[in-house]
């Protein structure tokens, strides 16, 4: 069940006065049915999955602060797997950046809230630890009934440095030892290999956001980062970079909850990721449109071209989701 169909049985359900099912995999049923059993996600026959190198261990997931100051003190972007640009309140930007214990940076951060996003998003990895320093009081009980194994200061203070005050970083190897039981690296619908045929030659490409803006400039194989015109840069390892970037359109709508300790009080800000729609996939110099599927919330994403898995250059990803519904603040 996507979160958007799960918002609008919520309201039927509490007009009628009865109960809306099952919500991330936990059964609110109070008729003694069984809880609904979530396929485990599929490991990967080809060692890394979320970057197609080398093998990859148990995953993380951490909210990255990318607003004023916080762009210029960033750590860790530049050894992550996968980092997920999201857009929050007002416009702003909000990284999701994915970490496996086979190739996780000296720190992380600076840290900040979870968002809804983040639940369905996430699903398809598994029981992963997701790293945040809160969220609006609305949002807490999804976030504890979700699959996730929520690192925050209030349930691992010790992990946070600063006490969780901003700005906050943790040391990705010690959330591991903290938390042995964490998800393996799994299958979430990326595909990699050789330059396919076809794409068009491009030098940079371009996106925003109502308050934030990002620029990928071909270098090479690469593709370097630029936010609000300049460029992004982590302090453990110099200008942030992506081997790949996938620009996946999505609605943007407003959340279930409000935050009501806002100057002025709004609602979260919520990304469709469960559904389908068009995906444009930079590799190599070059770009290519395609679509992009997610049937349910634990379902991998499938990236196609032409209605065949588009393949991805083996390293780091960088996935912007990027509104088709204009500004939602």
């Amino acid at each position: 069940m996507t979160l958007r169909r799960r918002q609008l049985i919520t309201g039927v359900a509490a007009l009628l006065g009865i109960g809306a099912g099952t919500y991330f995999g936990v059964s609110s049923c109070s008729d003694g049915a069984a809880p609904e059993t979530r396929p485990k996600p599929k490991p990967s026959p080809l060692g890394n999955p979320l970057t197609g190198i080398g093998t990859a261990g148990r995953v993380i997931a951490v909210k990255i602060d990318n607003v004023n100051e916080a762009k210029h003190q960033q750590a860790g972007l530049n050894s992550a797997d996968l980092v997920y640009v999201i857009q929050v309140e007002g416009g702003l930007s909000r990284y999701l950046a994915v970490f496996d214990s086979d190739h996780s940076p000296p720190r992380v951060g600076p840290i900040r809230s979870a968002r809804q996003t983040d639940i369905p998003l996430l699903a398809p990895f598994g029981r992963v630890g997701l790293v945040y320093t809160g969220a609006i009081s609305g949002l807490l009980k999804d976030l504890a009934r979700a699959d996730l194994q929520n690192i925050t200061p209030t349930d691992a203070g010790r992990l946070f440095s600063n006490g969780g005050n901003s700005p906050t970083y943790v040391s990705p190897a010690t959330v591991f030892r903290t938390y042995p039981q964490l998800a393996e690296a799994a299958d979430i619908g990326l595909r990699f290999g050789a330059m396919p045929s076809g794409g068009k030659p491009t030098g940079s490409v371009s996106v925003s956001m109502p308050s934030a803006s990002f620029t990928f400039t071909a270098s090479g194989a690469r593709w370097l980062v630029s936010c609000d015109g300049s460029p992004t840069m982590t302090i453990d390892a110099g200008r942030a970079y992506a081997d790949n970037v996938i620009v996946q359109h999505v609605n943007v709508v407003h959340g279930l909850y409000t935050d009501h300790n806002a100057a002025q009080p709004a609602n979260e800000v919520f990304s469709e990721t469960t559904g389908h729609g068009a995906a444009d996939f930079y590799r190599d110099g070059k770009v290519w449109h395609g679509q992009w599927s997610k049937p349910t919330d634990t379902s991998p994403t499938a990236y196609t071209v032409n209605g065949a898995a588009f393949p991805l250059t083996p390293g780091r990803t960088w996935i912007v989701l990027l509104s088709t519904t204009g500004y939602v603040g």
